[in-house]
């Protein structure tokens, strides 16, 4: 039994030391071995060993180019190796699928989005099972994973989504029918938490300790860094902004009885919706038609987004005079495909201005847009499968273990 439990220990270790291993060389870029060890305080003996079996098992590369410093041999850097694994992440949205593969650096190898006119369950999981197996079929990377993610109220944990009003979901099972579909571990999460976690490991706030990540779409939520770590709340339900009040009114009444609910005045079905009285966009089209005329130059769906903008700026300043966070990175239809931080940030320091009498706002939280454009959904979707994978190698690569002697 001792002899046992020492090895579950050492197992523990080793795992730890893989993760620790990796995780400094997605920050950090190819890094000699000596510069590694001294990087995470561990020696360059055990470097050399843990990294030789990363190696072995296609996690890390030997990069091509060595490096001199001074005299002596030829420092050869290590990196992580992009050619052999990868991810997939899903994301779930109105009427849209977009399904991302993903490498181990976090880069966009492909993406495959798909328009489905239900809000089913079942259908949307076979269309998202399609759209995994071809995007395996079609690229050489080993999949090691899926990440998925959908607006509302997720539950990580327990892999299910208690709430997604936008698509009517109710208690639904996300990671275990789509595991039972694709065959492959699957991890859920929300989609404002999932683009946190992207943006803060790969993204905007890569080195940023403390940081909202404000995504205004079909649904509007925050996804919050804290000291380097996600904030889930006590019941994974932290980040809900749809019934935040702010300034300006619906055409339409909220669920709760509110005409100035967040998502109600700012988000994309209320964008949509004043489209198509300004005679921009027709009946059967979408908020995906305004950002296309938008980006095509048209003068009023520049104005309508730009307004929109405005309102989420001001809903900004209120984020951050209650957090105090050193960035704001903000997401979905007001950064891509057209891009109106400017906008937000203006709006926001007004309103800072304003609300600390006139004083000075230069201290406060910068304000950027998003890193990953109009492929921020699916590509978050899979960081949550990543950090899984850079979290425990050993668990989805078995090989790993095989060379850990």
């Amino acid at each position: 039994m001792k002899e046992l439990m020492r090895s579950a220990q050492l197992s523990d270790v080793r795992q730890q030391n893989y993760s620790t291993i990796m995780r400094e060389l997605m920050r950090s870029g190819p890094t000699a071995r000596t510069d590694l060890a001294s990087a995470i305080g561990m020696s360059t003996g055990s470097v050399t060993r843990l990294t030789g079996a990363l190696a072995r098992a296609g996690l890390v590369r030997e990069a091509t180019e060595p490096t001199t410093r001074g005299m002596g041999r030829p420092k050869v850097p290590v990196a992580i190796d992009e050619s052999t694994y990868g991810v997939i992440g899903v994301h779930f949205g109105l009427h849209r699928i977009n399904t991302c593969l993903i490498d181990l650096r976090g880069q966009l190898v492909a993406e495959l989005p798909a328009t489905e006119r239900t809000t089913n369950l079942k259908p949307l999981l076979r269309g998202a099972a399609r759209s995994v197996r071809k995007m395996i079929d079609s690229h050489g990377l080993t999949v090691l994973g899926v990440g998925a993610s959908t607006g509302g109220w997720v539950d990580s944990s327990s892999g299910q989504v208690h709430s997604q009003p936008v698509l009517g979901w109710q208690e639904a099972p996300l990671a275990e029918a789509l595991h039972e579909l694709v065959g492959l571990p699957v991890l859920v999460d929300s989609q404002v938490r999932a683009l946190a976690l992207a943006e803060h490991w790969f993204g905007a706030a890569a080195g940023v300790d403390n940081f909202i990540h404000l995504f205004v779409g079909n649904v509007v939520g925050a996804g919050f860094v804290f000291n380097g770590s996600p904030y889930r709340g006590a019941h994974s339900a932290a980040g809900g902004l749809d019934h935040l009040p702010v300034a300006g009114r619906s055409s339409q009444t909220c669920v709760c009885g509110s005409r100035r609910c967040f998502a109600m005045v700012a988000g994309d079905l209320e964008t949509a919706r004043r489209a198509r009285a300004a005679g921009l966009i027709t009946d059967d089209q979408e908020v995906y038609d305004v950002f296309a005329l938008a980006v095509s130059g048209n003068p009023q769906a520049r104005r309508l987004l730009q307004d929109r903008a405005g309102v989420v700026g001001t809903a900004t300043a209120t984020l951050i005079e209650l957090l105090d966070p050193e960035l704001v990175v903000i997401g979905g239809g007001v950064s891509a495909p057209v891009d109106h931080v400017a906008v937000v940030r203006d709006a926001a320091q007004d309103r800072l201005a304003a609300s600390r009498g006139g004083g000075d706002t230069t201290a406060t939280a910068r304000i950027l847009a998003s890193a990953f454009g109009p492929h921020a959904l699916g590509i978050a979707a899979g960081a949550i499968m990543l950090d899984a994978v850079y979290r425990s190698p050993e668990a989805f690569v078995p090989a790993l273990t095989a060379t850990a002697s």
